[in-house]
């Protein structure tokens, strides 16, 4: 925060005498140059003619004092949020600019500043079923003998029968 440092009559040079009364001099946050600020109005001289930093968003940490012909309406304006002195702030879900606590709506986008809950997600998609194969059963063994059993039954039928026919005929 930076101090506020009340303007001086004729302690500036020349002043223009159309100028506001609602001018303070503010020393630079950024390299500590005193430079007179005009509270009523943002100007484009509001800036530190040293270091170029803008003034008119340097908020002082003291209101100035109660000067003739100044009101609380001269106060400069925080953006968002009023006065010189800010207790607090809450940011728009919008657009994230400072507005105070009790605000409805955005002083800058107009959004509303308590918005609904949004919806519940909707439910995940039921899995899908999972496909289980099983392997064939094994073939279950046939009734029937053995194949080299059955040569050699064959074989000692035929063979001695083939040897009885030849012989006796």
């Amino acid at each position: 925060m930076t101090d506020v440092i009340d303007e001086q009559p004729g302690s500036m040079d020349p002043v223009d005498p159309l100028e506001p009364a609602g001018t303070i001099v503010i020393p630079c946050p950024e390299c500590g140059t005193p430079s007179p600020v005009h509270t009523d109005q943002r100007r484009a001289e509001d800036f530190c003619p040293t270091c170029d930093y803008p003034l008119f968003w340097a908020r002082p940490s003291v209101a100035p004092a109660g000067v003739e012909g100044r009101s609380d309406d001269a106060l400069r304006r925080a953006p968002g949020a009023s006065g010189t002195a800010t207790p607090a702030t809450l940011a728009c879900p919008v657009c994230n600019e400072l507005n105070v606590p009790t605000a409805a709506l955005c002083v800058r986008c107009g959004a509303d500043m308590n918005p609904p809950a949004p919806p519940p997600p909707p439910p995940p998609p039921a899995p899908q079923p999972v496909i289980i194969v099983q392997p064939p059963p094994p073939p279950e063994p046939c009734g029937h003998p053995r194949t080299w059993v059955v040569v050699l039954v064959t074989a000692w039928i035929v063979v001695p029968l083939t040897l009885l026919v030849v012989w006796l005929f």
